[in-house]
């Protein structure tokens, strides 16, 4: 049986948009991109030649969503628009997939999760490590207690990072390397331990920007784990660890060049089961819109992502934990 066809809007049509989003809309095959919205038309018009046909075009993404019949609608705007785009997409029964960071502020977190849920929609951050089959066994692994009882996490992430355009100013992108790119490995620490973090104390430097270009957070998580993170946006390369310690096992992850060199159980390569699949946010966003939500789950650890960020930054301006 044919897929369903799925109508999208889309709102920013920047170089994220454009290079990861469009391509995976583009192989599912059965999506029709209705319209685009950004402040920018020849953004939009750049991003409708990537996508080979026409579609119809709003400055004002509320416009839009009040214009055209949509199933759903994907986000991907300076992090401190988040929340009033996709609050406006909810509200008008759409379902939505967000860029990360979902809100930069954790009470706006915890109010879109909680309407996607009472208006029974679905509401996906793309978090693309969460949809990578090492990353997914290894989160059943420790549920199942393989690593026994957490007692530590070490990572860092890496990057030339340098921030350009809305990126370089803090009322738009909400914080720097640790906002932007450094929300990928907080996610995924707090996704794939299910901990939840008490207490944290960082340190920053901004090497001359406006927003943060380096980064080492300390945490304290309820039940007595520990965690320490380290994001340096002025390093020469993306290199990317994340180590997981339990009192009967080790996980340990390396992806270098944003890829997945290693993963190690114990010391040894990670077996992960054929049952677990490569996945990205945007095909199962589209899967869970066709099957009526089954097996879609409320990125809940978003809002722990939000309130990690948060009390960091809290952190870094009342200088205490």
């Amino acid at each position: 049986m044919a897929k369903k066809k799925i109508r999208v809007g889309l709102i920013g049509c920047g170089g994220n948009m454009r290079g990861a989003h469009i391509p995976r809309l583009k192989a599912d095959g059965r999506v029709e991109l209705v319209a685009v919205a950004d402040p920018e038309e020849a953004s939009a018009r750049q991003l409708l030649e990537a996508w080979g046909a026409e579609a119809a075009y709003y400055a004002d993404y509320r416009q839009m969503l009040g214009a055209d019949a949509l199933d759903g609608v994907l986000i991907s705007s300076p992090h401190s628009t988040h929340y009033a785009q996709a609050r406006y997409a909810l509200e008008r029964d759409l379902h939505v997939l967000v860029e990360k960071p979902l809100t930069t502020k954790a009470r706006h977190a915890q109010a879109l999760i909680e309407l996607a849920a009472e208006r029974e929609r679905v509401l996906v951050v793309s978090y693309q490590r969460n949809f990578y089959p090492a990353y997914a066994y290894a989160r059943e692994l420790v549920q199942k207690g393989a690593l026994g009882e957490l007692k530590g996490v070490v990572a860092y992430v890496t990057q030339n990072w340098g921030g350009k355009g809305w990126r370089m100013v803090p009322e738009l992108a909400g914080g720097g390397m640790f906002m932007d790119t450094g929300s990928h490995l907080v996610a995924a620490v707090l996704w794939i331990t299910g901990l939840t973090p008490v207490k944290v104390a960082a340190f920053m430097d901004k090497r001359g920007k406006r927003v943060d270009m380096d980064a080492v957070v300390n945490a304290r998580f309820r039940g007595g784990a520990l965690g320490s993170l380290s994001f340096v946006g002025s390093a020469s390369r993306h290199d990317e660890r994340l180590a997981i310690h339990g009192d009967e096992g080790t996980l340990v992850f390396h992806l270098h060049q944003w890829q997945v060199r290693e993963v190690l159980l114990n010391g040894e390569p990670l077996e992960v089961p054929k049952r677990v699949r490569e996945d990205t946010p945007d095909a199962a966003f589209l899967r869970w819109i066709r099957n009526g939500g089954k097996g879609y789950e409320p990125a809940d650890f978003a809002v722990q992502v939000a309130k990690f960020t948060e009390a960091a930054y809290r952190s870094l301006g009342q200088k205490r934990r």
